[in-house]
């Protein structure tokens, strides 16, 4: 039966001390907004009747590692000897892919050298004999080292993704009597929108900003080259490539370390983003090439066409590591269907734009009906201003007033666009335990902050 080393938590006698944390820190000379291994605390409100248990989780170096799978410059590799997974820092562009599929939240981008930094296992200690620094200082044996079973599962803890692929980590489970805490005052700390406040997510528009310019004027590209090639009017092509070009220069000013972007087109057998990027690529050029190049046989443009809507395909695969909550698989924002909605607008077919739009909006209306039930954050004016743009666009498409009706439109899908990064969610250790404590029926009173302090 085959082994590896692998981590081994006990969470009956971790005391949240962070002694893990720190000499992780200390060992590896990290700085504190960078930490490798964090203690998560799950019930940090104290909950009465909800046990309470802390965490210490750092990389988990998997079998079938995502980060290693989805890094579309193929800076990840494993050690033979030990099976870490490591980052090489020299191939790594620092486009952040890698946080966004790890479920563990591992992957750290480090501001300063524009790459991911995370837990090595200690691997040079490891071919020393020795053991990772955060085992040798946990002061209660609640974090040891030991060998893990490829047969072996592991338990369900919250706060822990279970994703099946192979984590070196075996985690020992709280104990009944340690499950319900006794507990005779109200909880210490403020209620669970604050603490959900103080998950720093992984996606924000603030910063990526040119990904969400760039994932609009992909479609519209994509749209115009669509109703070119069923008749509309051809576009100029140096706009066309202008516009491309613009897109490429933002979708890589995003990254960390932009001068090897073109590693980003590596892994083609495993990475979305990879195959967004030559997708893109091959779209842009062939569809210039027709542009340019007059008397091509016609399935040229619609070899470009494919590759145009390829692209807009694995935009949305890209994003779908995230979550959106109040929204189901479906989302009014996904490109696809802008890349519909532009190309009907373009060509002038109100009644295939008009379907397409009444698609989008009611995508649209029930997912803020969802999240305002949720009690999530909508915001109203763009709300109203997203859904006026659109009716008030296939007004002006039907009245054939099209440049109106694009305009139109297209200020609605920026903010619609916009709107996503701002609700778009990466799961993490941390929201997931509080996923797990929202979904206790014991927590509904803290919740409402109907305990006496903390009622808001």
């Amino acid at each position: 039966m085959s082994t590896r080393p692998s981590f081994i938590v006990d969470v009956n006698k971790c005391t949240g001390c962070h002694a893990c944390a720190m000499a992780c820190q200390i060992a590896n000379d990290l700085p504190t907004t960078q930490p490798w291994r964090e203690v998560r605390t799950f019930n940090e409100l104290h909950v009465p009747g909800v046990e309470l248990m802390h965490l210490s989780l750092a990389c988990n170096h998997c079998t079938d590692a995502p980060c290693m799978e989805q890094c579309p410059a193929s800076a990840y590799h494993r050690d033979e000897k030990t099976g870490a997974v490591l980052i090489d820092a020299n191939s790594c562009i620092g486009c952040r892919y890698c946080s966004w599929v790890c479920p563990y939240g591992a992957p750290r981008f480090d501001e300063e050298r524009g790459v991911m930094t995370k837990c090595n296992f200690c691997v040079e200690k490891q071919h020393e004999g020795g053991r990772p620094a955060c085992v040798t200082s946990c002061p209660t044996g609640a974090l040891t080292w030991g060998e893990l079973t490829e047969e072996e599962h592991i338990q369900d803890v919250p706060g822990f993704a279970q994703t099946g692929i192979g984590p070196a980590i075996r985690i020992e489970p709280l104990r009944p009597e340690r499950l319900v805490p006794e507990m005779t005052h109200p909880p210490a700390m403020p209620p669970w929108r604050r603490l959900r406040d103080r998950i720093t997510p992984h996606i924000t528009l603030t910063h990526e900003w040119t990904l969400a310019l760039f994932t609009v004027m992909v479609p519209v590209l994509v749209g115009i080259l669509t109703a070119w090639r069923i008749g509309g009017a051809a576009p100029d092509w140096k706009i066309f490539l202008g516009i491309g070009v613009v897109g490429m220069a933002m979708s890589a000013s995003h990254l960390g370390r932009a001068e090897r972007s073109w590693r980003a087109a590596l892994r083609l057998d495993k990475s979305w983003l990879s195959r967004e990027i030559v997708l893109f690529g091959g779209f842009l050029g062939l569809s210039c090439g027709v542009l340019i190049i007059g008397g091509l046989p016609s399935w040229w443009g619609w070899i470009a066409v494919a590759l145009g809507f390829a692209t807009l395909a694995t935009i949305d695969r890209v994003y779908q590591v995230a979550l959106i909550r109040g929204s189901g698989p479906l989302h009014s924002a996904q490109v696809v269907g802008t890349g519909l909605l532009v190309g009907a607008v373009w060509n002038g077919l109100p009644l295939v734009a008009v379907a397409v739009a009444l698609v989008k909006l009611s995508l649209y209306l029930a997912r803020k009906t969802s999240r305002s039930r949720l009690g999530l954050g909508i915001n109203p004016a763009a709300g109203w201003l997203r859904a006026a743009a659109l009716s008030l666009g296939m007004v002006a498409l039907i009245r054939d007033i099209p440049t109106l009706a694009m305009v139109l439109i297209m200020i609605g899908e920026i903010i619609d666009r916009g709107e996503f990064y701002v609700e778009v969610e990466i799961p993490t250790p941390n929201s997931l335990q509080l996923d797990e404590l929202e979904a206790r029926p014991e927590a509904y009173a803290v919740f409402r902050g109907e305990f006496g302090e903390n009622k808001r």
